[in-house]
């Protein structure tokens, strides 16, 4: 089935952290789309200026602040979006989900695998790997020869089925449904420039199994013997292939050093920006700056020189634009009506105490209930959870208690998410903390999410939550109520 891509702009001509919500339009009588298959796009700038140096590039990457102390890297690009509706002229509202955003993210630590986690697929890709550093972000980099790195800009993707469930309809007829509006709150205020290479990583790690630093630097020969301007180092490290490099050119360092030999100071020693990189046979990186580093004088020598790089004096996101890149198939038409599983949302306050007993309606036709305590978006609390219980009209889903991290948390979970028609594919209920070494045992951020499957009913269904922790909770709890819908 042949495919025919269709992009359409958001209503809105400019968005910043104040101007957060995006409304998309779906003509009607346009043809039929393939929702799985279709996505929002949001194009970003990275901007990290030098003051002194207009032509310095950063190996900037997009970070999400989600507002706690860790520097969790988010799991799916959903948590760009709080809250989202899809409307239908003939039909009316389809779905509304409030917190999305927390919803995605929580369930993702449970539905991809290490490897996703770890290679950082989705857009924030500043998590640090066992290199200490990562590239991986928005700038064009080069490593090696003279080809200046550059900015550019950068696309957010981020599925419609990764935030409606009806995002899984692969013919959606628009002259059924007529005009379709797709209104997004999103979280464009916890957008910023982040980086794993800063002034002070990885300059004074050791690289690899070797003896030398990332930042350090051969002492200089009295090479010209007569004196003469220094432009070129080479560095004490050996990197085996070019990835290791923690260098890039138009990259911008300060170089420190001392002199003997009759060396005039230090007077020369300045930041100075990349312009040439060599990776010599040897392993070695020979770094040619831009502008000399000293006037060197006749038998002068320079000893002890190191390099890190030179923070940015300012950075912010600039958002270009928002566009839905719809997918159109060659269906002459699709289905009048769709059956789709979706969610509704409860969020309910938590007393500042240590255990919780409260109940719950959940609406008709659900088939799971998820329990999250988002801080404020992660389910994760300053006291975790230590143990919970849950009761159906009254009846106990389990004849004890469940711990957490016990056989019959994963059990519960393991069936929820089977009724939900998902795969649980990892158990270490974690995020990435960017701030650490992933080889470090505190690089995770533990998390988890309570959940229970419901027997489908016509009617609502009562719900008893029991909750106890290490101490006082805080916050909002969200109850997430997957039901079966149609239109």
């Amino acid at each position: 089935m042949a495919l025919n891509i269709v992009k359409y702009s958001a209503e809105q001509g400019s968005f910043s952290a104040t101007k957060n919500n995006v409304d998309i339009h779906l003509p009607a009588n346009t043809g039929v789309y393939d929702l799985s298959k279709s996505y929002i796009n949001v194009n970003v700038t990275l901007n990290e200026t030098a003051a002194g140096d207009a032509d310095a590039v950063y190996a900037s990457s997009l970070k999400f602040n989600e507002g706690t102390s860790d520097d969790v890297v988010p799991p799916t690009n959903a948590v760009l979006v709080k809250h989202c509706d899809f409307i239908s002229q003939s039909r009316g509202s389809i779905e509304r989900i409030r917190h999305v955003d927390a919803l995605r993210a929580n369930l993702a630590i449970y539905e991809k695998d290490k490897s996703y986690l770890k290679e950082d697929k989705n857009v924030f890709k500043s998590a640090k790997t066992e290199q200490v550093f990562s590239k991986n972000g928005a700038n064009e980099l080069y490593n090696v020869g003279s080809v200046g790195s550059r900015v550019r800009p950068q696309d957010i993707r981020i599925d419609l089925k990764d935030l409606f469930g009806f995002g899984v309809v692969e013919q959606y007829d628009s002259s059924k449904f007529g005009n379709t509006k797709i209104h997004l709150q999103c979280n464009f205020d916890k957008l910023a420039v982040g980086g794993t290479i800063t002034a002070v990583n990885p300059w004074n790690v050791v690289v690899r199994a070797g003896a030398a630093n990332y930042g350090a630097f051969a002492d200089t020969t009295s090479v010209p013997a007569g004196g003469g301007d220094l432009f070129t180092i080479i560095s004490s490290a050996v990197y085996n292939c070019i990835e290791d490099i923690p260098f890039h050119t138009n990259q911008l360092l300060t170089v420190t050093a001392t002199e003997s030999n009759g060396g005039a100071g230090q007077a020369d020693y300045d930041d100075r920006r990349i312009s040439e990189i060599v990776h010599n046979d040897d392993g070695t990186v020979s770094l040619t700056f831009s502008t000399r580093i000293k006037a060197v004088i006749a038998g002068g020598q320079m000893t002890n020189i190191s390099v890190v790089q030179k923070a940015s004096t300012t950075s912010s996101v600039t958002i270009n634009k928002v566009e839905l890149v719809a997918y159109r198939t060659e269906d002459a038409a699709g289905p009048g009506e769709i059956q789709f599983l979706s969610y509704s949302t409860e969020s309910d306050s938590v007393p500042a105490a240590a255990s919780l007993n409260k109940q719950y309606y959940l609406p008709p036709n659900t088939l799971n209930a998820i329990v999250m305590t988002p801080n404020s978006i992660y389910s994760r609390e300053a006291s975790p959870i230590t143990k919970y219980r849950f009761t159906l009209n009254n009846k106990a889903t389990t004849n004890r208690d469940i711990e957490i991290k016990s056989g019959l948390h994963y059990d519960q979970l393991n069936k929820s998410f089977i009724n939900m028609g998902l795969k649980l594919a990892n158990l270490d209920e974690a995020f990435i903390n960017d701030d650490k070494l992933q080889t470090a045992d505190d690089s995770r951020v533990q998390a988890a999410i309570l959940a229970t499957p419901v027997p489908v009913s016509a009617n609502m269904t009562q719900m008893g939550l029991e909750i106890t922790a290490g101490g006082a909770l805080s916050g909002n709890i969200l109850i997430f109520s997957q039901r079966m819908s149609k239109v």
